[in-house]
């Protein structure tokens, strides 16, 4: 049994490309990807996840807001009992803030320069469940 992950991206915020970009390496390395796309809300993800089953879910965020985000999306799980799927941010998130991140509930929160081994690492750590496919890939959360 595989990962399978929920990732979409929150409000108005359209830098999407680095979470396709994700989406598709982690899928090339053995997880089931649910992409729901832009423009969802916290309330769709944690829905999402709690029907997808997913053992995680996953959003990005080019603009300032995921900290906003992040608690709404973290009360919408909790909401629906679902509090035990643990959240992983990525994208523009500044490295200070990572504490403030955590402290709203978020589990795992990746800044530029973090490499998708430590992505599949963590996910791997998480969850308890390996990825099928150990195919390396150095480049980060944001395909660079």
């Amino acid at each position: 049994m595989t990962i399978r992950a929920v990732l979409g991206m929150l409000g108005a915020d359209v830098h999407n490309k680095g979470l396709r970009t994700f989406a598709r390496r982690l899928r090339d390395r053995g997880a089931e990807v649910i992409y729901l796309g832009d423009h969802n809300t916290a309330a769709r993800l944690a829905g999402a996840a709690v029907a997808e089953d997913a053992d995680v879910v996953g959003v990005s965020f080019g603009m300032a807001s995921y900290l906003e985000h992040c608690q709404r999306l973290v009360a919408a799980l909790r909401e629906i009992g679902a509090e035990d799927i643990p959240v992983m941010v990525g994208g523009l998130i500044h490295r200070a803030d990572a504490d403030a991140l955590h402290q709203v509930g978020v589990a795992g929160v990746f800044t530029p320069g973090h490499t998708m081994d430590e992505v599949v690492a963590w996910l791997e750590e998480t969850t308890g469940k390996p990825l099928g496919n150990s195919r390396p890939a150095s480049a980060g959360w944001h395909g660079s």
